[in-house]
């Protein structure tokens, strides 16, 4: 049977439709946002300075939003998260040390909704029921300094190292490093998650040694030329290297602990809608690019391919360790309790 003008002219206009409306979408997407504000928790200093260019300055172009950072640490943006439950002033929480579990078992966040790119992130990387997931991830080792150790370390015993001593800084344990810090010395000595004691003792061996509490510390504690040697991650080293300073990063033989940066919208956001299409495009291979170039953090999208010039700069998420966080945060309190006691001075 022969197709009539009318029906021509209306299977034309059904394929205009179809064909138009990703940006049909896009266009009421930015008319949604236009004039509407979201705030999101971020990491201070050049970090969240970083993310904002990366991340939320393109999204607020294409959407019409105004974002906000607020900087705080991950264990205060929880702190807020639970102070502002049932009435949150911040839509958007960015973690960095697992706090994102417990934010969804005190029912302090809400399963993200609408954000496309969530089915290509690995199961391993998010949250089963959808209240987290994680958009970048920071690889952890050692940080020395080529001109002090001219030999790479290779693994967490050498902090113990005699030739070391007086030269060597670790992060308290307030400080997300310093409790796998504290993992991985017991992992190099025959423990694990499960059996603490040898962390503890390894680390009695060095408590006389510089404590300090965050990454702001590094670029002094490294540019005095005193301490040679610590615990930390490829992104600071990054910039450590990019202020001049002659550091380099080993991966230890234990291996380098995986650090989730995740991204939940706390349970009863006013901007839910923004929030959940602002991780769309923390999720974006474009961004998580724009991320390793600008900071060393490794891309969570398998989507994301890096140019060649990062590859080998950037470690993919299979080859970092991973470390069991359930267990960690179950311990923390107690593991806090006891570092104050017997390592803190």
């Amino acid at each position: 049977m022969g197709t009539s003008s009318l029906d021509r002219r209306q299977l034309l206009a059904a394929l205009a439709a179809s064909t138009a409306l990703p940006f049909a979408s896009g266009q009421a997407q930015a008319q949604a946002f236009a004039g509407r504000k979201l705030v999101s928790s971020g990491f201070g200093g050049s970090t969240m300075d970083i993310i904002q260019s990366a991340v939320f300055t393109p999204f607020d172009k294409a959407t019409g939003a105004s974002s906000t950072q607020v900087p705080m640490q991950s264990a205060a943006a929880l702190a807020r998260m639970k102070a502002e439950a049932g009435n949150p002033q911040i839509d958007l929480f960015q973690f960095s040390g697992g706090q994102e579990a417990f934010a969804k078992s005190e029912g302090l966040s809400q399963p993200l909704s609408g954000v496309s790119r969530l089915g290509q992130i690995p199961a391993g990387l998010k949250d089963p029921d959808g209240h987290w997931v994680t958009w970048a991830v920071i690889a952890e080792g050692i940080v020395y300094r080529k001109d002090k150790i001219p030999t790479p370390p290779t693994s967490y015993k050498d902090f113990l190292k005699p030739e070391y001593k007086g030269h060597i800084a670790f992060p308290a344990i307030t400080n997300g490093y310093g409790v796998d810090f504290l993992v991985m010395l017991a992992k190099a000595f025959g423990g694990s998650e499960d059996n603490i004691e040898p962390g503890f003792e390894a680390m009695k061996q060095i408590k006389g040694e510089t404590i300090f509490k965050a990454a702001s510390d590094l670029p002094t504690l490294f540019g005095q030329g005193d301490i040679w040697i610590m615990p930390y991650d490829t992104g600071n080293t990054f910039k450590l290297q990019q202020a001049g300073l002659p550091v380099a990063f080993a991966t230890p033989k234990e291996g380098s602990p995986a650090v989730f940066i995740t991204a939940c919208v706390a349970k009863g956001a006013k901007n839910a809608d923004i929030a959940n299409a602002a991780i769309d495009a923390m999720l974006k291979p474009e961004a998580q690019i724009e991320i390793a170039r600008t900071m060393r953090w490794t891309a969570s999208n398998p989507e994301t391919k890096l140019p060649a010039d990062l590859t080998g700069e950037v470690p993919s998420v299979d080859k970092l360790a991973q470390l069991d966080r359930d267990k960690i945060n179950a311990k923390r309190a107690s593991w806090i309790e006891r570092w104050n006691r017997e390592i803190a001075r």
